[in-house]
């Protein structure tokens, strides 16, 4: 019997195989198609996920009005159940797994009310896994995007680029820091994006859809040319089973020093260890010891 995928289906060279072997319906091969040419695909979650969207709204919306300035509320499903129920929506699960061959969760939740700004960058230099690429992103229009929000910009067909680790990006030392990320990363990552010549798209999303896209995409916030202009959103970044998980920005990958993650399991309520060959890892006392504190303390401090 054979094992989990070690490339995720959509990113790997028998997709046609695949398919034809699994015989999926029609919305599913169209989205493991588009992030296969595409690295993104949009997905509706339907009019009971709007709903939803406005009970997130008015979840985190107080948050934001008693704290002037404020911009993103990270795992506010610890508080919300509708934040929870959105993150772990059972259409996106079956989508993600159709795609990545193993059974996905989400493991962290970030609400914004405007527009990020932030610049594009891949999610693998702040999330990844081995073996590599089961990672994702989905994020979920609370409100209709307008042009003047800053809506998610990404480059599509730029997940087929290689993974950039911190070592390729010029950070020559075993324990690079988020510093070394600003100073070396960024810039580096701009030449490899602007050398590839992948275009730049905005996405306007409508209340409800998701944006999902591949661990390596491209992607951030665009201006926002409309101060008194929203973009409630919620993101969601999603790990797959059977994997070890680490945080590359801090890790030496070339030397095999990872700074392992035990990623909270959103829809569960717990844990998820990482994993590498199907046996349980521990991922070190700080992980551990940080997940617990976060538990117990953030709560306290949202909405």
């Amino acid at each position: 019997m054979s094992g989990p995928p070690a490339v995720p289906p959509f990113e790997g060279a028998g997709l046609e195989a695949y398919l034809a072997a699994n015989r999926f319906d029609a919305e599913t091969e169209a989205f493991v198609r588009s992030l296969a040419e595409k690295g993104y695909a949009l997905v509706d979650l339907g009019d009971e996920a709007r709903g939803l969207c406005d009970r997130a709204v008015a979840d985190t919306d107080p948050y934001f009005a008693r704290r002037p300035g404020a911009n993103r509320i990270q795992d506010a499903w610890l508080r919300s159940r509708a934040v929870k129920r959105l993150a772990a929506w059972p259409k996106v699960g079956r989508l993600l797994e159709a795609a990545y061959g193993r059974r996905g969760f989400p493991f962290q939740t970030l609400n914004f009310l405007k527009g990020s700004q932030q610049g594009l960058h891949p999610d693998t230099i702040h999330f990844h896994s081995v073996p590599e690429r089961f990672m994702c992103g989905v994020w979920i229009a609370l409100e209709d995007v307008q042009p003047g929000a800053g809506p998610l910009v990404y480059r599509p067909g730029s997940h087929r680029l290689p993974v950039m680790t911190m070592r390729e990006a010029g950070v020559n030392t075993p324990e690079p820091t988020p510093e070394h990320y600003e100073s070396h990363f960024v810039k580096r990552f701009a030449e490899r994006l602007a050398a590839s010549g992948f275009p730049e798209e905005l996405a306007m999303v409508k209340k409800g859809w998701a944006f999902v896209w591949a661990a390596n995409l491209a992607h951030g916030g665009s201006p926002v040319t409309d101060p008194a202009s929203t973009r409630r959103s919620l993101v969601v970044h999603w790990y797959f089973e059977d994997c070890l998980y680490y945080t590359p920005m801090v890790s030496d990958v070339e030397a095999g020093r990872l700074a392992l993650r035990l990623p909270a399991d959103v829809a569960g309520g717990g844990w998820v260890w990482p994993r590498r060959g199907g046996r349980a890892v521990f991922p070190g006392v700080k992980p551990l010891a940080a997940e617990v504190l976060k538990r117990v303390f953030r709560p306290l401090h949202i909405l």
